[in-house]
């Protein structure tokens, strides 16, 4: 029986304490899974593949969330060790390492069941992001956790989307972005349909949630998943989904749609570049940060505009 942290914010339920963040969690899975069993009964996939694909996703979830963070993140100093890894009752989780095990798990289902795993993606991306939604919510039980860098001024005093402390105002960062996993999981919820391409929704998801994600992780401040105090990997690893979705369609669209295939692809570098220079930039230099997460918003925009033109267009086909 594991004991629990006497540092960490608990709840009673009926008489049995658990951590607050660990509620929200276990919510967040029991939505993800109700709307997972839902889905793949609306769209008739095979008797009891909701069950299989749940157990695997939290299971690959669990064991890369964990792996992730113990071997990327440097808040120790060093890489924490296999026997620490071990003790998962002293935190320590990668929400993308959490969510792209999931995706593991649904293709190891497919693989079992014989299904499509373009197909069990699909039903699984919206899921995904419900239990992001909750997840981060939690985040707000936890001290210095989910919130941005100080603000240089006082545009948001007063408004529950941002703390007071004794240093200056601080983005609880947590509640937007929580916000925004809930409108893209309701986006991604109507995007589906049996007509639809398999992986089409999940590509959407990649496109969607790996654009928001560049943004809202340069948000935070809490040096989750950092190097040095300034790489922040989870940010790189959102980049990487908003490309990989973007390549896909690319290679998809090179015969019928060469041109916009190569825009872009070309835009990738573009859009790289320009987000590391701006990261730079906002800790680095006087320049206003509403310019600079404006011009920001712009350059991921187009990528993700790109690719939901691809997207769009490679649906002719």
């Amino acid at each position: 029986m594991f004991s629990l942290r006497e540092d960490a914010p608990v709840t009673s339920i009926l008489g049995v304490e658990v951590y607050s963040f660990g509620l929200y969690v276990a919510v967040g899975l029991a939505l993800g899974l109700f709307l997972l069993a839902f889905l793949m009964k609306k769209y008739k996939a095979k008797s009891g593949t909701a069950p299989l694909t749940g157990a695997l996703a939290m299971g690959c979830g669990f064991v890369l969330s964990r792996l992730f963070f113990g071997y990327m993140d440097e808040s120790l100093g060093q890489t924490m060790p296999l026997w620490a890894m071990l003790r998962v009752n002293t935190g320590g989780y990668s929400m993308m390492g959490a969510l792209i095990g999931a995706c593991f798990g649904a293709v190891i289902a497919a693989k079992l069941t014989k299904q499509s795993p373009a197909r069990l993606l699909d039903f699984l991306a919206p899921c995904l992001l419900l239990f992001a939604a909750c997840e981060r919510l939690g985040e707000g039980c936890v001290e210095e956790f989910g919130v941005s860098r100080f603000l240089s001024d006082e545009l948001f005093k007063g408004s529950f989307l941002a703390e007071e402390t004794d240093f200056g105002l601080r983005l609880h960062t947590y509640m937007i972005e929580s916000a925004v996993m809930l409108i893209l999981a309701l986006i991604l919820f109507f995007d589906l349909s049996a007509k639809r391409k398999a992986g089409d929704t999940f590509i959407k998801f990649l496109l969607l949630f790996g654009g928001a994600q560049i943004l809202l992780e340069s948000l935070r401040y809490d040096q989750h998943m950092t190097i040095k105090a300034y790489v922040k990997l989870q940010q790189v690893m959102a980049m990487m989904l908003l490309g990989a979705g973007v390549i896909t369609l690319a290679i998809r669209g090179w015969k019928h749609y060469r041109k916009l295939a190569v825009a872009a692809l070309a835009f990738i570098p573009v859009c790289v570049g320009a987000g590391v220079g701006i990261e730079f930039m906002i800790d680095r230099t006087a320049v206003s940060h509403y310019l600079l997460y404006a011009a920001f918003l712009i350059v991921v925009g187009v990528q993700t505009a790109l690719g939901l033109k691809l997207r769009k267009e490679t649906e002719k086909a």
